[in-house]
């Protein structure tokens, strides 16, 4: 299950991958969710530990998503 944080940072890179064809920066997500670089990068390592984000190299603009947010409540 995901925490709100994880949560919401997957939904925000859902939609803004989808609308602008780029992943959000850090300082975008702090504005958008509220919350600290910290606090961000903690909610990343637990969608990459879950398996709903890939990430190689740990550089945010190369963010894969792996299982979109809406489908989440199916698994």
């Amino acid at each position: 299950m995901l925490t709100d944080l994880e949560l919401k940072v997957l939904r925000i890179l859902f939609n803004y991958s989808e609308m602008y064809g780029l992943m959000p920066t850090f300082e975008e997500l702090e504005t958008k969710t509220g919350s600290e670089e910290k606090e961000i990068r903690t909610a990343l390592n637990g969608l990459v530990k879950k398996r709903y984000i890939e990430s190689k190299d740990g550089n945010i603009q190369n963010i894969n998503i792996l299982v979109a947010w809406e489908l989440q409540r199916f698994i």
